[in-house]
């Protein structure tokens, strides 16, 4: 047993609570190195009471491996005032340690202080994911390239762009096109900026209480919320507290007056007069002089864009706020945001833009979720570019796994592409295959699918520009069966709660046949998918009849699966 690879500490991401009658325990070990491992624990005081009582006994369960650990999770389900654990480890010659208080022991611990301890939970602590959330299905929309309300696209929208061009979408054009997002079944609708900006990405926001002129108005924001609200469409919006326009009438009032600007240390200016230059003289987000960063350190400073925040919350009822280069920015500041604008509406959703780890903002008191960019990273090594084996693929899944609590774990926000990243398609050389594998996996997998505009239609293009093209209303260019596949996947994730709120159990893992199988377990209903990421057929056996539920045909004792398709079965009861 390598100790030294043993982890788990109390507070944090390996013992939390779930709910009020629920704690998740979670211990890390060398991979392939435990043969089982049991959890004894009790209330701290009935075992202050008679410490000759009996413990209770879990096992733990093995729930994700990664390249150098494993992960072994189990919830205990009772009352406790303060829960006393530790755990008791078998390793693969057979000998047993015991783990408690940070100490490994050679004798069962019969002393409290020889074990690990939980505090009480306390309500107000609990990391809580809004409850619609795991039913989402995300819709992301470049507002500016998705739809010009009340017209037909003319030829140069769906010509080249460049970084300036301006094609002319608009928040009435997503009106109209409520209908098809309803159709192809997503309830989850986020947008990139939409406040009032020079650029056509509008990340350099100049005001944050007007939607840019070229957008529309408040009202065809409101008619927007209420319309998708009707449908049952949630809209989530971005937020850029991070940086600023040039225009934003607070960098232009210390452009005028310098250090004798009140607004002077909202920024971190080195010398005054402020330079807006290709070196200016006050940090910038990525280096851009016109996109000044904001510092969220004074009172005023903090209160302006939670107050922001607030705004969009109170007067249009939005249903969350994606928050872009969300770990430049202060902690405190987004812990503060989370409880105010809660406060106003209890149900709102909080996504981080991280590309990394992201464990420290996921503790339940600043966001829900973030934009999944480890998922991406994998899907894109395994399905896209043929560059990870099955079992590296399952590591780097495993991975995810093993870093965050399984609220936040539940809610990631699972993308393939976005408007920061060429399209999934031009990743995967075109190939319209790996993309509904991808898509299939996205559907079937644990968290929340999130598709980039135009994906479900074959849109394609490297970096930005490219991946920011105008969406393809036109059917004689749209993929119309691309189309129907998204729509039908779409439709079994929404018709199946084992896809949406099921555990995952990994059942295939073949380097040999690049074949990987899971399971998806809620209550009673199973469902089994398999993903065959390689260019020859496969057979599979199954034990018992099952309905493919692509094809509506059932299916018994041998499936055959051919090269880059995946299939979804459910078992018949």
């Amino acid at each position: 047993m390598l100790k030294e690879a043993i982890y788990h500490k109390i507070n944090s991401d390996y013992v939390y609570p779930i709910d009020e009658k629920r704690i998740m325990i979670k211990i890390r070990t060398k991979k392939d190195d435990i043969k089982n491992i049991k959890l004894n624990f009790i209330d701290k005081y009935f075992y202050i009471r008679n410490n000759k009582i009996e413990m209770n006994i879990k096992d733990m369960k093995k729930i994700a491996t990664d390249d150098i650990f494993d992960y072994y999770e189990n919830v205990v389900e009772f009352d406790v005032i303060s829960l006393t654990y530790y755990f008791e480890m078998e390793d693969i010659n057979g000998d047993i340690t015991y783990y408690g208080n940070n100490e490994f022991q050679i004798e069962k611990p019969s002393r409290l202080t020889k074990m690990f301890i939980m505090p009480t939970i306390a309500k107000k602590d609990l990391f809580i994911v809004p409850e619609w959330t795991k039913d989402s299905i995300v819709y992301q929309i470049f507002p500016e390239r998705f739809k010009k309300g009340g017209e037909d696209e003319k030829e140069e929208w769906y010509g080249n762009v460049k970084y300036d061009s301006f094609l002319g979408g608009n928040i009435q054009g997503i009106t109209e096109k409520l209908d098809y997002l309803e159709e192809l079944g997503i309830n989850t609708i986020y947008l990139n900026p939409i406040f009032k900006s020079s650029s056509n990405h509008k990340y350099n926001t100049d005001d944050y209480y007007k939607i840019d002129k070229n957008f529309g108005t408040k009202a065809d924001f409101k008619e927007l919320v209420e319309k998708s609200h009707k449908k049952n469409i949630r809209i989530v919006l971005d937020a850029v507290f991070n940086h600023s326009g040039i225009n934003f009438f607070v960098f232009q009032d210390v452009l005028e007056k310098g250090e004798d600007s009140k607004y002077a240390d909202w920024f971190e200016i080195d010398d005054h007069p402020v330079r807006i230059e290709e070196n200016p003289n006050y940090k910038t987000f990525g280096h851009h002089p016109y996109m000044p960063k904001l510092m969220m350190e004074n009172e005023e400073n903090i209160k302006y864009f939670i107050d922001v925040a607030k705004y969009w919350v109170e007067e249009f009822d939005i249903d969350g706020w994606r928050l872009d280069v969300a770990d430049e920015i202060s902690q405190e500041f987004w812990k503060r945001m989370r409880r105010e604008i809660r406060d106003i509406k209890k149900d709102v959703m909080i996504i981080g833009e991280i590309w990394y780890d992201s464990s420290v903002w996921l503790q339940g008191d600043q966001f829900d979720s973030v934009m999944n960019y480890m998922f991406y990273d994998a899907v894109e090594g395994f399905i896209a570019k043929d560059e990870l084996n099955v079992t590296e693929f399952s590591q780097s899944l495993g991975k995810i796994r093993g870093l965050y609590k399984i609220q936040a774990y539940n809610a990631m926000w699972n993308l393939i592409d976005s408007h920061d990243t060429s399209r999934f398609l031009h990743r995967a050389k075109e190939s319209i295959e790996k993309l509904k594998l991808a898509s299939l996996f996205q559907m079937t997998y644990t968290g929340i699918p999130t598709v980039y505009y135009g994906d479900e239609l074959g849109m394609s293009g490297g970096d930005d520009p490219h991946c920011r093209k105008g969406m393809i209303w036109d059917k004689e260019k749209q993929n119309k069966q691309l189309l129907e596949y998204y729509k039908k996947i779409i439709k079994i994730r929404n018709s199946k709660k084992s896809l949406r709120y099921g555990d995952f159990t990994e059942t295939i893992k073949d380097n040999e046949k690049s074949l990987y199988g899971y399971i998806r377990r809620y209550e009673d209903e199973e469902v089994y998918i398999y993903l065959n990421n390689g260019i020859k057929k496969v057979e599979i056996e199954i034990e018992t009849e099952m309905l493919d539920l692509l094809s509506a045909k059932k299916v018994n004792g041998k499936i055959v699966l051919n090269g880059k398709t995946g299939m979804i079965l459910e078992k018949i009861k």
